[in-house]
C-alpha cells in the first residue's frame, strides 16, 4: 500500500508527514497531487485493459489510498474557481474509475452539504460521526437514515469517536466508535514505515502499550 495525503490544515496529517508518500497542503500542490495519482491510473488502467477486470494488487501495483481532509476546503472554499473545478474533477475520476484499478479514496469533510461536496454520492461507504443538525445525518447516510436509529446529531461532545454506519447487506444504522491512536503511536508507525532498517527485516513492530482511560473518562 501507498498512502497519500492532503491536508489543508496542515496539522493533523502533518504529525505523521513521512507515512505519506505523496503529501500536499496548498490547493496548487494538492491538484498535482491528485494529477500524479490520475496519471498513474491511467497508466495502470492501459496497461492491464483487456487482461484482468480487477488489477491484482502487488508490490508494482500497489494500493493506492488518498486521505482528503477537509475535502469541503479545496473544492469549495480555498483556492480560485478554475483550481477548484480541476481538483473536483480529478476528484470524481479516481472515485468512479479508482476501485478496481486499485485507488482508494476516503475524504473527511465538517459540512456534508452538496454545494460544500458536489461528488458527495461518488462515496459509496460513509460513517456519519457528530453532526449538528438531523438533515445532515440524511446527507451522509442517506434518506430515513435518522427514522432507523441513526442519530448522529445526538452524539455527546464527551463521545469522540462515536458514529453511525450501514453495513454490508444491513438495514438498520450499525453505532460504532473508531479507537483513539496515541501520538507516541504515530511516531512509531512513522519510523517504521519511514526508516524500515531501523527495525531489521522481517521483525515486527511494537507499539506503545496502551494507556487505561482514566475513571469516567473517554477511551
Amino acid at each position: 500500500m501507498r498512502v497519500s495525503g492532503i491536508d489543508p490544515k496542515g496539522m493533523e496529517l502533518a504529525y505523521g508527514r513521512r507515512i505519506f508518500h505523496r503529501y500536499a497542503v496548498t490547493s496548487k500542490d494538492a491538484l498535482a497531487l491528485l494529477d500524479d495519482l490520475v496519471e498513474g491510473m491511467e497508466a495502470r488502467k492501459a496497461e492491464h485493459a483487456g487482461r484482468v477486470r480487477t488489477v491484482p494488487i502487488s508490490r508494482e501495483h500497489p494500493l493506492e489510498l488518498l486521505e482528503f481532509d477537509e475535502i469541503g476546503a479545496l473544492i469549495r472554499y480555498v483556492g480560485d474557481r478554475k483550481t477548484r473545478e480541476a481538483i473536483t474533477e480529478r476528484v470524481a475520476l479516481l472515485t468512479t474509475q479508482g476501485r478496481a484499478l486499485g485507488y482508494t479514496v476516503r475524504g473527511y469533510v465538517q459540512e456534508p452539504t452538496k454545494d460544500t461536496v458536489p461528488v458527495r454520492e461518488l462515496f459509496p461507504r460513509r460513517i456519519c460521526l457528530r453532526v449538528a443538525s438531523k438533515s445532515h445525518v440524511a446527507m451522509v447516510l442517506g434518506e430515513h437514515a435518522y427514522d432507523r436509529g441513526a442519530w448522529a446529531n445526538r452524539i455527546g461532545e464527551s463521545e469522540a469517536g462515536v458514529g453511525f454506519l450501514f453495513g454490508e447487506g444491513i438495514r438498520e444504522p450499525l453505532r460504532v466508535r473508531a479507537g483513539w491512536v496515541p501520538d507516541e503511536t504515530i511516531k512509531a508507525l512513522e519510523t517504521f514505515v519511514a526508516e524500515p532498517t531501523s527495525t531489521g527485516t522481517g521483525e515486527l513492530l511494537t507499539l506503545p502499550a496502551r494507556v487505561p482511560a482514566a475513571a469516567g473518562g473517554v477511551a
